[in-house]
């Protein structure tokens, strides 16, 4: 090919990309949302304009009409520069744009051409969307500008949009006072249902609680990659399994978290006791089954609160408000109970221990390993930590600060099947996160409750 064919060629070539480019950008998709979004608010302008009896306020409105419908398609952006933010939400969203529609107010109802929610609000004034973007509370991918994308229903994007009670955890992120803040009350809620019943005796945030299973003070920045598909497939939330499709994918942080409420976590992540795809049998999850004591209402609060548990997100201090400090205050026995999460493993004022996979204990049917593996995995279920009540008698007050004190090692468990797993859960030594006077009023507490033998002693 002669040079000057190959050059008309390219430049063909050239055009051809030029206009599919421009054929493209015509045709994208928030194009005909922010066209009707202006000839809705033309057609609202021009009805007050023939409901208005000043003939001069009547042109206003006219013209104003006349310009709205005139408005250019455009890219619209929110430049959040301390957060590190470029949001494109209000492309499709223009009636949230402060500069389309300064008021921040219309009456559409439908999204996306309706305006925020409550803007007149405290909530909403506080946080103007030019400084905080969008993103920021309701996550999502603000660069892009498909629906699919912006709201993060797309693989490998691992912040999809917030969506219920969820939003919340934006406030916790921030407001170290999110527990008295007005708004922020699910979020509030989750924490308290999280501290009643154990979390913390095992799950820290942020060093703050137990060391048995892992720190959760950046939960939400798991990444998916860590989440078996095979896991997922177990979920059962109200009792169907949760959708993957490629628009509305269900499988993400929030509910991997309500999963191991609202579900047996055992069932959930069952992982390899009978050891078939590992060299060492590995036990199912060691979290208790909350399923009768854990409402759904309170499973999606505590969901709320652990969605603002993120160590990606770098937020400035200045946008920080702290909260108040805690009250110091001498506890009774069983505040010092319920403050260090002892009921994660020992139950509701200790009145029945959790389950503990493969621990040997009462009710369970001698070891036999001819029994099928079914039965055998039943009988390993019935593992519990000890029942209190029926245990802290047989040691003096002295010895019973030390137990704690020291902890429990797992290699001390007995196991109900010495082929099976080694129990997962185990006391840790609490001597240096309890202080000395609350493990004396603790064990006070703990000896208050012990049973009594026949003798009435």
């Amino acid at each position: 090919m002669s040079y000057r064919k190959l050059f008309i060629a390219s430049n063909a070539l050239m055009l051809a990309a030029f206009v599919w480019a421009f054929a493209k950008d015509f045709a994208a998709p928030w194009r005909p949302y922010q066209k009707k979004y202006y000839e809705m608010s033309a057609d609202v302008l021009e009805k007050k304009a023939a409901a208005e009896k000043d003939a001069k306020k009547a042109a206003d409105l006219r013209a104003e009409a006349k310009k709205m419908r005139r408005s250019p398609m455009e890219i619209k952006q929110i430049i959040a520069g301390d957060l590190g933010r470029f949001d494109r939400c209000v492309t499709c969203h223009v009636g949230m744009d402060e500069y389309t529609n300064p008021s921040l107010v219309n009456d559409f109802k439908e999204n996306p051409y309706k305006s925020h929610p409550k803007v007149d609000a405290a909530l909403v004034k506080a946080h103007p969307f030019t400084k905080f973007g969008c993103t920021s509370c309701h996550s999502g991918q603000g660069l892009a500008t498909t629906v699919e994308g912006a709201h993060g229903w797309v693989k490998h994007w691992e912040k999809p949009m917030l969506k219920g009670a969820s939003i919340q955890g934006s406030c916790v992120k921030c407001h170290g006072n999110f527990e008295t803040l007005k708004g922020a009350e699910i979020a509030a809620q989750g924490k308290k249902v999280f501290n009643k019943h154990g979390c913390q005796g095992c799950h820290a945030i942020n060093g703050v609680g137990g060391v048995i299973s892992v720190d959760l003070g950046d939960i939400a920045d798991k990444p998916f990659e860590r989440i078996a598909g095979y896991n997922f497939k177990k979920v059962r939330i109200d009792g169907k399994e949760l959708p993957n499709e490629h628009h509305d994918s269900h499988w993400n942080i929030q509910n991997w978290i309500l999963a191991h409420l609202v579900n047996d976590p055992a069932a959930v992540t069952p992982n390899d006791p009978f050891a078939h795809y590992n060299a060492e049998p590995i036990p199912p999850s060691g979290m208790p089954d909350y399923t009768k004591e854990i409402s759904r209402a309170d499973a999606d609060a505590v969901v709320a609160y652990l969605s603002g548990m993120t160590k990606e997100e770098v937020i400035p201090y200045r946008y920080h408000v702290p909260g108040p400090a805690p009250r110091q205050t001498a506890l009774s026995g069983k505040d010092v109970y319920a403050k260090y999460g002892c009921q994660g493993c020992h139950g509701l004022d200790a009145k029945q221990g959790r389950r503990r996979f493969n621990a040997a204990g009462e009710g369970q049917k001698e070891y036999d390993e001819k029994m099928p593996e079914a039965e055998q995995f039943e009988q390993m279920n019935l593992g519990i930590e000890p029942t209190l009540p029926n245990l802290v008698g047989t040691y003096t007050h002295e010895e019973l600060v030390k137990k704690i004190a020291n902890g429990v090692p797992a290699t001390e468990a007995k196991k109900w099947s010495p082929k099976g797993p080694m129990p997962m859960v185990y006391m840790p030594a609490w001597k240096d996160k309890i202080s000395k006077s609350e493990l004396d009023a603790l064990a006070t507490w703990l000896k208050s409750i012990a049973k009594k033998d026949d003798s009435g002693f």
